[in-house]
């Protein structure tokens, strides 16, 4: 009996790391970059310091395929670090870090032995038989084995889960572990219910681990029925805006640690340092943009910010006067005297008392954005000579769903050094993924 497939009673402990959404290269503001690589480096420094036994990196390592080169370079040293302690890392690719036209930096530090990449699942049987299997790999050290499939943009993996061989992956003996870069629908928590998500069925059964990535909140949660627990991490500083304010109110970042002997025996969530981050949320409905600059001007005296990452939200409608007149700069400027790591502004939700209004108005940016899609969709019939199939994703809420897709797939920006000849192709490739029909001009 190899080490892959030791009985359930006569496992060792063992204990390993599960990271997920470290987003490294993310933010453009300095401080913001320095803080979210510094938390990295602590991350790893804690797995190192607890002696895992190996670490699970579940999909989006990095912001994007190609990064900048400094933050591959600092991560290829971290990563060095890991194997030197004899740290095995085994990793997934995320939303962000997958490439549908070219070679992510996943393939490099891969290919430099830096880390194991889950390989890509076979195909058993043909046509509508054919079912995917997840190859398995088997930790050498402890003989728990790991299987799984790796994010890709605007959630299209979800279609390879409906075609999972699950009797072939149940049957596989010994502790397994399935690493998965998707949103589930059951357990979404309420300010992410607009993301593009799958039903809990979906995971295959008899797995005693699920490393969760891409939901950016910490999640624990038991299959009914089932051994095994689902379990997201969250990410560390995050990419976006509504990450540092979930972090202002209160939500704890980190990685587990996962304990087990043939079974997962323990779950523990290690915080990481971070910087403070300091939410402001102005109410300018009814005011003038004055009245809101002395409302900042409160907000700024208010408290110290020597250290912290400041959020700026004002949302509403001015009585008079329009969104640019509100002395934005000024409190940016007394935030950063006090010596504020950063400031950034939140402004969408401000209108003048003459911008046209969308029906139904309020809500997050994401849901906004949703009931302005679906409404244009809703009249729009596309030309019969795009075909069924096509003319299909463009119309009603399939069109809505799809326009969101498309939105997120263009809105990248050029990795550092990278060319047009070299970025343009790459944006044409992600909006082909979600438009597989779409055809050169």
């Amino acid at each position: 009996m190899g080490d892959g497939e030791r009985d359930r009673n006569t496992w060792a402990a063992f204990r390993f790391a599960h990271l997920a959404d470290l987003h490294i290269g993310a933010w453009r503001e300095r401080p913001l970059a320095e803080a979210g690589m510094q938390a990295v480096r602590d991350a790893f420094e804690r797995c190192m310091a607890e002696r895992v036994d190996f670490i699970v990196l579940a999909g989006d390592l990095f912001d994007s395929p190609l990064p900048g080169m400094g933050y591959v370079c600092e991560t290829a040293g971290l990563l060095c670090r890991v194997r030197e302690a004899g740290i095995p890392v085994y990793v997934t690719y995320g939303s962000h870090d997958y490439s549908p036209t070219s070679s992510s930096v996943i393939d490099v530090l891969e290919a430099s032995g830096l880390f194991i990449k889950l390989p890509s699942p076979e195909v058993a049987g043909e046509g509508e038989d054919a079912r995917l299997r997840p190859r398995f790999v088997v930790d050498p050290g402890t003989g728990v084995k790991l299987a799984g499939l790796p994010g890709r943009q605007r959630s299209l993996e979800r279609a390879w889960y409906e075609q999972l061989d699950h009797e072939h992956l149940e049957a596989e003996p010994g502790f397994k572990i399935f690493v998965f870069h998707s949103a589930i629908t059951e357990i979404l928590p309420e300010h992410e219910r607009h993301a593009e998500s799958m039903p809990l069925a979906r995971l295959p059964p008899g797995f005693d681990y699920y490393a969760g990535g891409h939901v950016h909140t910490r999640i624990e949660s038991r299959r009914e029925g089932e051994r095994g627990v689902v379990v997201y991490p969250g990410p560390l500083l995050g990419y976006q805006y509504g990450d540092l304010e979930r972090q202002a109110a209160g939500a704890e970042r980190g990685f587990y640690l996962v304990s087990g002997d043939g079974a997962v025996t323990g779950l523990e969530f290690v915080e990481v340092p971070l910087p403070r981050v300091v939410l402001h949320a102005v109410e300018a409905g009814g005011r003038t943009p004055g009245e809101v600059g002395a409302l900042l001007d409160k907000a700024v005296d208010e408290e110290a910010h020597e250290g912290a990452i400041v959020l700026l939200r004002v949302r509403g409608t001015l009585t008079s006067g329009e969104p640019h007149e509100v002395p934005f700069g000024a409190a940016r400027a007394a935030l950063e005297a006090q010596g504020a790591l950063c400031v950034k502004l939140s402004r969408g939700g401000l209108t003048g008392p003459h911008t046209r209004r969308v029906a139904g108005e309020g809500g997050s940016k994401e849901s906004i954005e949703a009931r302005v899609l679906t409404e244009h969709c809703a009249g729009f019939h596309p030309d019969p000579e795009l075909g069924a199939e096509l003319g299909a994703a463009l119309e009603g809420e399939a069109g809505a769903r799809t326009a969101r897709r498309l939105l997120q797939a263009v809105a990248v920006e050029p990795a550092e050094h990278e060319s047009l000849r070299v970025f343009g192709p790459r944006v044409r490739g992600r909006a082909r993924e979600v438009l597989p029909e779409l055809r050169e001009g």
